[in-house]
């Protein structure tokens, strides 16, 4: 391989057909005590002047001349080397100077006296500096065997896994639970397809270490709320963003709210009765009504002492845990509900202090998380301790704001030229990358972005997550086996 020239931002490569060279992989081009690191984005044919005029006149030969001819001077072999050449556009990722990476390219190598080797990403990502020692492997990357990702690398960060459909979105995002959990964090999982249920098994059925560690509950069934657990923020954030319920109803709800506490009353029945017998307005009382009828319909909320409080999970998972909340099959409005409830409260104990920092993991956020939320996410509560992965299919779902704010990005397949326009836009790597890279990925694999991997693309074949099967797409045209099985 050779430098041939440079072309604006990107430096052209060419490169024999027998060099085992694909798009994303590192090249060193080495000079003297430095080198210069660049990435494959595309690759093409070498244009050499005239090379259409023999490839064609040689089809012609081809097809028009029966047997052997005689090449002493073996110049077809030459010519065919010449036509085979490829031409890799590559994009400068930095130097590397007495071992170290820094980000600097103010400098282009010799023609003619550099070396240009391929690299393993492994030993470039060492060289730019700690990414943390809790590692979770997520498959490989090149010529690496494995390829992980640390758990210091997703602390304190916002992700973002997207990509069209079946390309292996919740396959990672599994894989980075189950790496979270081994090293003892918290896990809260909105989970819309009763997915996530299974990480603690593996595929023959087997527990893993974290299968005590995963609480699975399911809004309306398993998981109620009691007012008192609750409490009043939480419940007045779940009647004015879930419920509208009008400035003035809410105030008189304070008062009686502030009446139970008083007289240690604070229940479900307790405030079908308060609300009957409060003195107000009609049209207040009639408000307050309306909401309680759907809070006591909604079967989220009960007056039984096994009703759910969230510090409770914390305190009987000391070395860490996942709450999956299945959504599936859920009411949308249930579903606001108990993701309002469990932001709510999740904030309040955070700014107490009285739990640890989180790691939320939201598929398909845009159906049930508000709009002020999103803000939100990426903000305050992520100053507060919430850690937010959203997983999505949809990324215009997701707001330019959030994108631009990510610290880390996994990028899946996309064909949609809408959908490459609006990653490659607000990602944090040149657009030429995105969208050469993403555009041809086949599935399971990804282009990862950001501080995971000290900000220097890298491309990655993601494991098949060892788990029993779960969130498969239920289908009319089972295998005939299958449907045996059924009949029986």
């Amino acid at each position: 391989m050779r430098i041939l020239k440079k072309e604006g931002p990107n430096i052209l490569v060419v490169a024999s057909h027998t060099e085992e060279v694909r798009l994303g992989d590192y090249l060193m081009v080495t000079e003297k005590e430095r080198s210069l690191v660049l990435q494959v984005i595309d690759e093409n044919y070498l244009d050499v002047e005239g090379i259409e005029e023999e490839v064609a006149r040689e089809e012609v030969l081809l097809a028009s001349v029966q047997g052997m001819t005689e090449d002493p001077a073996d110049v077809s072999s030459i010519s065919k080397e010449i036509r085979d050449m490829r031409l890799l556009q590559c994009k400068a990722r930095g130097s590397i100077e007495h071992g170290r990476h820094s980000p600097r390219i103010d400098w282009i190598p010799s023609r003619t006296t550099s070396k240009i080797t391929r690299q393993n990403v492994n030993e470039i990502l060492d060289s730019a500096g700690n990414r943390g020692h809790r590692k979770i492997k997520i498959g490989r990357s090149g010529r690496a065997s494995s390829f992980s990702v640390t758990a210091e690398a997703l602390d304190g960060r916002i992700s973002i896994i997207t990509g069209r459909k079946e390309s292996g979105k919740s396959h990672l995002a599994k894989m980075m639970v189950r790496g979270l959990l081994e090293h003892g964090a918290y896990c809260i999982i909105f989970d819309l397809n009763d997915e996530y249920g299974t990480i603690g098994l593996r595929a023959d059925g087997t527990k893993t270490s974290i299968a005590d560690r995963l609480v699975v509950r399911k809004p309306a069934r398993d998981l109620k709320f009691s007012l008192e657990g609750a409490g009043i923020r939480a419940i007045t954030s779940l009647l004015l963003h879930s419920l509208e319920m009008p400035g003035t109803s809410m105030r008189e709800f304070t008062r009686i709210w502030e009446g139970m506490e008083l007289k240690k009353e604070v229940s479900m029945d307790s405030l079908g009765t308060y609300i009957q017998q409060w003195r107000c307005n009609e049209f207040v009382r009639d408000a307050l009504y309306a909401r309680y009828y759907t809070l006591s319909n909604s079967g989220l909320f009960t007056d039984s002492e096994q009703a759910f409080r969230l510090d409770d999970f914390f305190k009987s998972h000391p070395e860490g845990g996942a709450l999956v909340i299945s959504l599936s099959r859920v009411s949308p409005l249930n579903r606001k509900m108990t993701v309002e409830l469990i932001l709510s409260k999740l904030v309040e104990l955070l700014e107490h202090r009285t739990i640890p920092p989180v790691f939320l993991l939201s598929e398909e956020a845009h159906l049930y998380l508000r709009e002020t939320y999103w803000e939100d996410l990426i903000t305050r509560m992520r100053h507060f301790g919430v850690f937010t992965t959203f997983v999505t299919n949809q990324p215009d779902a997701i707001k330019p704001e959030i994108y631009r704010q990510a610290d880390n990005i996994f990028l899946y397949n996309f064909s949609n030229e809408a959908d490459l326009d609006l990653v490659s836009r607000a990602s944090m790597v040149d657009t030429d990358t995105v969208r050469s890279i993403v555009r041809t990925l086949p599935p399971r694999m990804c282009l990862v972005l950001g501080h995971a991997v000290n900000n220097l693309p890298v491309l990655v074949n993601v494991d098949e997550f060892d788990a029993p099967p779960s969130g498969i797409t239920r289908r009319f045209f089972e295998p005939r086996a299958e449907l045996t099985t059924l009949a029986r």
